[in-house]
């Protein structure tokens, strides 16, 4: 082949191609190649192609070439993890070629094709490792996992058996291979006919099959074997199931010994007081024992044998939550039954009773059959708890009183001694002076902020007791907000914040049922937090709305913010959240009481707020 057929033929192919000397020399290589080794030319690659030794990774793969090379004459499919000369990047190549020769049979060169498989290798490797990991997985199911196809006349042909087989059955996996039958075959007798009904109902529904039945082994032993399985998708028109296989032999003998000692754990639980029920749950039979139905103060003749004998006897309250908790122990979703629920006595005393319970006995479908369990009497019990919870609230109370009567007593001496000091300088200097006028003035400004600690304090005990003064009448909500701006408005240019009424647009009148006062008390409260707490620069603004049956008013500011620890303390008396240092005046009642009206006027005060970009205060009340 010329030179140019040789370039006309290989140009374009999308795999490597090239020639090489019988000493492995690369004398050609086509564009491919040249891309896939990284290189820009031809010449690039035959120069670093040179002398062909740093083209494999593995040590003597390129002698395990040319040896096929000469003893064959061809190679085929030959992949070797290779070294991009460019750049020293690894790939993975297949790699076919055959010897070139003369007229006569003497061998000239060999050309052959280089396809990159890295990507075919590497999900080869995955495959390789996931299925491997998926084998470690099924050898430590405790069981056996298989797969089954059903034929078309209803037969079995096992094509995957785990090795617990040989545990469970004593037989090696490929019997059942070999055999559709192997497993079925050691069904016990007495099992056989009601598991092959179950099993031929789940397939034809194509639903999931969960039963028990008992398997004899080839020694003649006997077990208990769960069977769960589930459809998987069809193969060839084969109906296909996946399933596991688990020995439940000693839960089979608990359980068989739980209900031979039935009647000695049913005199232990007696003797300590408690109640015993026993429930067929599907014979609709529960037999209640003497001691239970003598701990409602009946006769053992007085209350029939059915579940609801005492289930109409318990509270109405009390029904959904105790109907609950046995669904949830009947679905399997709790281990145990238990609910606490009170029933009414023969009396007409209710009593409450701790009822605990669990399902011994199950059917094919997973569904309870027995049910076994106690009643205990707790209402002596709840009787202490709620005493000790009156006591505890009370103690907090105190507490609480306590901490109230310092923080105020704190709070009023500060004041209290700036008016003493300054009348003790006028006493000592009665003279008419510019002195004696700044005394007075600082006695005088203490007496106000004493006076309004003082009422702060009588509306904030009013308030939580519930004796404060309200009438409750329809307000106009702009009104309130023009009211509220006109005062605070010196206030804010003072502080150099710009204050914005948005309610002003509002065209519909928007009524509030609130008490003018204690509303306005509110809102002037948080307009002057909002200016207060500001910066210099900073704005607040004023926006109103309805939403459902309240009105919103809403103050917003770019203030500084608060976070989460300053916002959980930011409504209790005297918590200033952190301000009580700087140097903004303020005695922390203000939001405290704030909260407390808008509650005693059916409203409430809501805060959001993100450090270092301000807080919205919300106020609500009752729509007019």
């Amino acid at each position: 082949m010329s030179d140019e057929s040789f370039r006309s033929l290989f140009e374009f192919l999308p795999i490597g191609a090239y020639r090489s000397a019988l000493d492995g020399r690369q004398l050609r290589a086509n564009p491919a190649l040249v891309r896939l080794n990284g290189f820009a030319t031809e010449a690039e690659q035959l120069s670093a192609a040179a002398d062909g030794t740093r083209w494999y990774v593995q040590p003597g793969r390129r002698d395990q070439f040319l040896a096929l090379l000469r003893r064959d004459g061809r190679v085929v499919g030959f992949e070797s993890e290779v070294m991009r000369e460019s750049d020293g990047r690894r790939l993975w190549i297949r790699e076919n070629a055959h010897i070139v020769r003369d007229a006569a049979g003497v061998p000239l060169h060999y050309e052959g094709t280089i396809e990159d498989v890295t990507a075919l290798v590497d999900a080869r490797d995955a495959l390789r490792r996931s299925q491997g990991e998926l084998q470690q997985i099924i050898e430590l199911v405790p069981g056996v996992v298989y797969r089954v196809a059903i034929t078309p006349d209803g037969g079995r042909r096992y094509t995957f058996v785990s090795a617990g087989v040989r545990a469970l059955y004593g037989i090696e996996p490929e019997e059942p291979l070999r055999d559709g039958d192997a497993l079925t075959r050691r069904r016990h007798p007495d099992d056989a006919a009601r598991v092959r009904a179950a099993s031929d109902a789940a397939i034809a529904a194509n639903r999931v099959l969960l039963c028990d039945t008992r398997v004899r082994l080839d020694d003649g032993t006997e077990k208990w074997i769960q069977v769960l399985s589930g459809p998987a998708p069809d193969d060839n028109g084969e109906r296909i199931r996946v399933g596991l296989l688990f020995d439940i032999t000693a839960r089979k003998q608990a359980e068989q010994a739980l209900l031979e000692n039935g009647e000695l754990w049913k005199r232990a639980l007696e003797s300590s007081g408690d109640g015993v029920w026993d429930w067929q749950v599907q014979a609709g039979v529960e037999l209640l024992s003497p001691a239970c139905k003598a701990l409602y103060g009946f006769a053992p003749h007085e209350l029939p044998d059915t579940p609801d004998a005492l289930d109409a006897r318990t509270h109405p309250d009390d029904v959904p939550a105790m109907r609950q908790a046995r669904e949830d122990h009947f679905a399997g979703r709790v281990p145990a039954y238990v609910n606490e629920h009170r029933v009414l006595c023969k009396d007409g005393n209710w009593r409450r009773i701790l009822s605990r319970g669990i399902v011994i006995a199950r059917d094919e479908q997973g569904r309870p059959l027995r049910m076994i369990g106690t009643h205990t009497d707790v209402t002596a019990a709840h009787q202490a708890e709620a005493l000790r919870h009156e006591r505890d609230l009370a103690a907090a109370a105190r507490l609480a009183q306590a901490q109230f009567l310092s923080r105020v007593s704190h709070e009023l001496r500060t004041p209290l001694n700036a008016v003493l000091g300054f009348a003790q300088l006028l006493e000592l200097d009665p003279g008419d002076g510019e002195r004696q006028r700044g005394w007075l003035s600082h006695v005088l400004g203490s007496g106000r902020h004493l006076l309004a600690l003082v009422n702060d304090v009588l509306d904030l005990s009013s308030a939580q007791t519930g004796q404060l003064p309200m009438v409750l009448e329809t307000l106009p909500a702009a009104t309130l907000l023009a009211e509220a701006t006109a005062m605070l408005a010196g206030t804010a240019a003072a502080a150099g914040v710009a204050l914005h009424d948005d309610s002003v647009a509002i065209t519909t009148p928007l009524l509030l049922h609130a008490d003018r006062k204690r509303a306005l008390q509110v809102l002037v409260n948080l307009l002057s937090n909002a200016i207060k707490y500001n910066r210099s620069g900073g704005w607040v603004r004023l926006r109103a709305w309805r939403e459902g049956a309240e009105v919103k008013i809403s103050v917003t500011d770019n203030g500084p913010g608060l976070d989460q620890t300053q916002l959980a303390r930011l409504f209790r008396p005297f918590e200033r959240a952190g301000a009580q240092n700087g140097p903004v005046a303020g005695t922390g009642l203000g939001l405290a009481l704030a909260r407390q009206f808008a509650e005693a006027m059916h409203g409430g005060v809501d805060v959001q707020s993100t450090p270092g970009q301000g807080s919205v205060f919300t106020l609500r009340l009752p729509a007019a």
